[in-house]
């Protein structure tokens, strides 16, 4: 699969380019799809390319980040998912969001499972944040062997930690 960083049975996982901004646009126009996740929706397209060029920053700094999951078959866009570098917290959030045709569908573990074991490759350490009410981004979190700590932010984000494989 071209551009591919990471692949699974299903799924492709490659840098954001500028052509993916429409996708970003479609993605968080959703309102359930950013129910949970203390961003409102793109206005504009501009947006969804100032949020796609910082993802791409982020990539060329630190050579991980947010990543556009695509189907291996059908090359389809199906969301993103990824790891972002917290200099503050020396360590890297898992975050994902899918387009919600695709949720149930077992992506958002396979994909967070394959950016997991890049993160163990590097030796990081991985967190998470969601929302308790967020069901089913908790289920996948508990998949992926994170457990919920007691830190909840102002924001009502819960922190979730895994322990390193291996």
């Amino acid at each position: 699969m071209s551009g591919a960083v990471l692949l699974t049975e299903r799924l492709g996982l490659r840098p954001h380019t500028p052509a993916d901004a429409p996708f970003m646009l479609r993605l968080n126009a959703d309102p359930e799809v950013v129910r949970y996740t203390g961003d409102s929706a793109f206005g504009a397209l501009s947006e969804a390319e100032a949020v796609v060029r910082a993802l791409e920053q982020q990539w060329a700094e630190h050579r991980l980040g947010r990543l556009v999951v695509v189907d291996r078959v059908s090359g389809e866009r199906l969301g993103w998912c990824g790891l972002k570098w917290h200099a503050s917290e020396a360590g890297v959030d898992l975050g994902f969001r899918l387009l919600r045709s695709v949720w149930g569908l077992g992506y958002a573990t396979e994909a967070g499972a394959a950016c997991l074991g890049e993160a163990d490759r590097r030796g990081l350490r991985v967190f998470a944040n969601a929302m308790p009410a967020n069901v089913g981004s908790v289920r996948v979190l508990a998949k992926l062997g994170f457990r919920p700590t007691e830190r909840v932010d102002e924001d009502g984000f819960m922190r979730f930690v895994r322990e390193r494989a291996g």
